[in-house]
């Protein structure tokens, strides 16, 4: 892993009409094999209005920003593939602050909860190549509108979104270093393999130095010695944008890793 650090691009999410640079976008259409994950949990029904409710699909470069704290905000992204991050950014100070506080996967939702609140207090960026669907709010209002049982759904998955963010601040709070990595690399464990992208326990983690920091709670420096320890110990090796597990249930225990606040669908959201 390299400790470089590399900064967000500029906003995506702008007034209509703008020009966006470095965005690709191609018809709308939401096949399948997209519905995995928490996006198990949208059944056929709603899945089928989605799919008509979608106007854009974009293709984000890495480290891209999609969306600014505080930006009004006219759409909601369903990411597709890839994986993006949240960063609350402070910029108070002779340097500005930034925390990581959330990995979405596909399958999830980016940016749900901008239908009601319409304005976001943290940024939403691309870890890598992303692929998104856009919604409409105004298409979003009508499906709620016309159905309490699509409604419920996709207030379910802004539910789920707020458990793993309270997860996180348990893990950055609580745990020690190697506990809270290996309940880190659980999660990723966990999430990925409902996506389908965990091949022999190699888990697609392409981070930083400092994105690890960040998600762990510890400096630069100890990552590294953390990631040395649980390699000696047989349990993971994280490298070149990897984590291998080796040892899935002693990683676990080590976390003390318990999956219940990820609500996975019943299927355990892999694809079909």
């Amino acid at each position: 892993m390299s400790s470089e650090e590399q900064l967000p691009g500029e906003s995506l999410e702008v007034e209509d009409g703008a020009d966006i640079s470095g965005v690709f976008s191609t018809p709308a259409a939401l096949d399948a094999r997209y519905r995995c994950g928490m996006s198990r949990h949208i059944g056929p029904a709603l899945w089928e209005r989605l799919d008509r409710a979608c106007t854009e699909i974009r293709t984000l470069e890495p480290r891209t920003t999609f969306s600014k704290a505080g930006e009004r905000l006219r759409h909601s992204a369903l990411l597709l593939e890839g994986l993006m991050v949240r960063y609350v950014v402070s910029n108070r100070g002779p340097q500005p602050n930034r925390q990581m506080v959330s990995i979405q996967v596909p399958g999830d939702f980016v940016d749900l909860h901008a239908l009601p609140l319409k304005r976001l207090d943290h940024d939403v960026t691309t870890l890598t190549r992303a692929q998104i669907a856009l919604f409409p709010h105004d298409a979003l209002e009508e499906i709620i509108a016309a159905d309490p049982e699509h409604a419920r759904t996709l207030w379910k998955l802004t539910m789920i979104d707020a458990s793993i963010h309270r997860h996180w601040i348990y893990r950055g709070g609580t745990l020690r270093a190697m506990a809270a990595m290996a309940d880190f690399l659980c999660e990723m464990d966990t999430r990925l393999s409902a996506c389908g992208l965990v091949d022999q326990g190699n888990v697609p983690l392409p981070l930083l130095h400092s994105d690890l920091s960040e998600i762990c709670g510890i400096s630069n420096v100890h990552v590294s010695r953390v990631a040395r320890d649980l390699r000696d110990a047989g349990l993971s090796t994280v490298r070149d944008g990897v984590a291998q597990i080796h040892d899935r249930p002693a990683l676990k225990k080590l976390a003390g890793f318990d999956p219940g606040y990820l609500y996975l669908p019943p299927d355990g959201g892999a694809p079909h």
